[in-house]
């Protein structure tokens, strides 16, 4: 895996709709049940594929199923599809924000994330206290997020309000903070997952002027999920397409855009 960052093998998560768990009492005492005579999981025999247009006949559905795909260090990779289509699940399990029902993901250095606006920030403490605590978290020391902290606070324009509470902050102020303390804390993987479409113009072109520096003159490993196609095409070397939970396209991203757009060109047609 020398020259391998990111190693989905069979990937798969489950949900059972309409529960806040993961399921009632009886089907856990089922699971352990059969994992304890050493037989497989029950209910990874049952499940519907995760199209959330139709009502579908069971109560389990996979947001994800079988992923399998590497991703090479340096590599800058899109991750497109529509809505529901397992993307953001995808990253949340390489996040360790939530486990894979199947499969495991073996992944070569620290990775950052930043999922959603104000992911791992604290509400009530300020810019400055976040940007301390979000850099222990991926294991800096204080020396060195005091010396990147005047570049991350400049690359997100927020020097006015550094010492303000993060609650007090604009969608746009506190994704900017977070994508500067992801992107210049230096980790070897860094994902990003749609929240740059909160950022106006400048910021868009900044943050993926920086992805592209990350990859690029750094060698990172950059994984990018967005609806933005000029921006996918723009940053991305390589791309994938999920649909209902299940890889539909891996390859080069022009193609991986033109074989999503095209699935959403039929859609629209057999709408009509």
């Amino acid at each position: 895996m020398n020259d391998i960052a990111i190693k989905f093998e069979n990937i798969s998560k489950q949900y059972r709709l309409g529960q806040i768990g993961t399921g009632t009492l009886s089907h856990d005492l089922n699971r352990w049940w059969f994992k304890m005579r050493g037989k497989e999981d029950p209910y990874l025999k049952i499940g519907d594929t995760n199209d959330r247009a139709s009502k579908g006949e069971s109560e389990y559905v996979w947001a994800l199923r079988d992923i399998n795909f590497e991703v090479k260090s340096g590599e800058v990779l899109g991750i497109i599809g529509k809505n529901g289509a397992g993307k953001s699940t995808l990253l949340k399990i390489l996040s360790k924000i939530t486990k894979p029902t199947t499969g495991i993901i073996k992944a070569q250095g620290r990775i950052a994330s930043l999922l959603e606006v104000g992911t791992g920030f604290h509400p009530e403490m300020t810019g400055r206290e976040n940007v301390f605590m979000n850099g222990a978290i991926m294991g800096m020391t204080k020396d060195e997020i005091n010396r990147k902290f005047d570049e991350i606070v400049d690359f997100a324009g927020v020097e006015r309000y550094v010492d303000t509470p993060v609650k007090r902050y604009s969608s746009g102020m506190t994704v900017r903070l977070g994508f500067a303390i992801a992107a210049h804390l230096e980790p070897e993987i860094l994902v990003v997952d749609e929240v740059l479409a909160v950022g106006d113009a400048e910021f868009q072109k900044k943050a993926i002027g920086k992805m592209q520096e990350v990859s690029h003159d750094h060698g990172r490993t950059v994984l990018f999920v967005s609806h933005n196609m000029g921006a996918v095409r723009n940053l991305c070397n390589n791309g994938i397409v999920l649909k209902d939970g299940l890889v539909s396209f891996s390859g080069e991203i022009n193609e991986a855009v033109e074989n999503y757009l095209g699935e959403s060109r039929d859609y629209l047609v057999g709408k009509q």
